[in-house]
């Protein structure tokens, strides 16, 4: 059974006992406490550059997945800031696909070589089975070499009806050293928190977050990695994890494929807890 402090006032008139419940009631979550936490926040209002960055805050175009030319501001094809369209004022609108693809550098990305943790942060709005072109989407995803080697990534499953995932992938090496197809990886095994019939659609903007914690563990202990859809846990990967990035090298990608809104991303340099993530998900304002 769990013990009660006691606290013992002694009076004149006798003595008074107070029990005092060991269990601790959490503060209130408040903006400021997660602006204390920010790294990075691109709220897309009249423009894409970050508003809150590591160095170089504008947004670059790369001509493909490929990344050989970064070019500064939005140049991709169909790709346009939508004046009062955001869930907080603007929001960067998605009308068809390209091979172009929209990204911030890596220095908008928080990285610790050991015991990293993080947060990432944005809202959607597009029904996914009727808006989105046929193959895989990843609305946003976070590299320094593939999507499968050193990799953060949100995506659509290609076949219908979509799934939602969150993708965390450690070093190709480390999470597949003997260089397995992914087709022949059961899926259970595989480096990714899936969630059937997700929540968006066209008419209502859906939250999505996801944590990580203690990846590069100096004490080789398991990582964990949770992700988020309107304040509410979908699931958690939980297991050794190792990322090596350069980060000069590291980019933030969006819009993979993708076909529709996204608003108000921000990056953390810590793990956010449920209810700092809820506290997101049910803001009536951005930070």
């Amino acid at each position: 059974m769990p013990t009660l402090r006691t606290l013992c006032l002694a009076f004149s008139a006798g003595m008074l006992l107070v029990a005092v419940s060991p269990q601790t009631v959490a503060q209130d979550v408040t903006a400021d406490q997660l602006r204390e936490v920010l790294h990075f926040h691109a709220p897309f209002d009249g423009a894409a550059d970050a508003k809150v960055a590591e160095g170089d805050r504008s947004i670059l175009t790369a001509e493909s997945l490929a990344r050989k030319t970064l070019t500064p501001g939005i140049h991709r094809e169909h790709a346009k800031i939508a004046p009062g369209e955001g869930r907080f004022g603007d929001c960067l609108r998605f009308t068809g696909r390209t091979d172009q693809v929209l990204c911030y550098p890596g220095t908008a990305m928080h990285y610790a070589d050991k015991d990293w943790s993080g947060s990432v942060s944005f809202w959607m709005k597009l029904t996914p089975d009727t808006d989105l072109p046929a193959g895989y989407c990843d609305p946003l995803q976070i590299t320094q070499k593939a999507w499968n080697d050193g990799a953060f990534f949100v995506d659509f499953d290609k076949d219908l009806p979509r799934d939602f995932r969150l993708g965390t992938f450690s070093d190709l090496l480390f999470w597949n050293p003997e260089n397995i197809e992914w087709d022949k990886w059961p899926i259970e095994k595989r480096p990714m928190v899936t969630v059937h019939k997700p929540p968006f659609v066209k008419t209502e903007w859906t939250h999505v977050a996801f944590t990580f914690q203690n990846i590069n563990s100096a004490d080789k202990s398991p990582a964990t990695a949770i992700l988020y859809l309107n304040g509410k846990s979908q699931g958690e990967l939980k297991q050794p994890m190792k990322f090596t990035w350069e980060k000069q090298h590291v980019v933030i990608m969006l819009g993979i494929e993708y076909v529709g809104d996204l608003d108000d991303l921000m990056i953390f340099r810590r793990a956010l807890t449920e209810k700092e993530v809820q506290f997101l998900a049910t803001s009536k304002e951005s930070l």
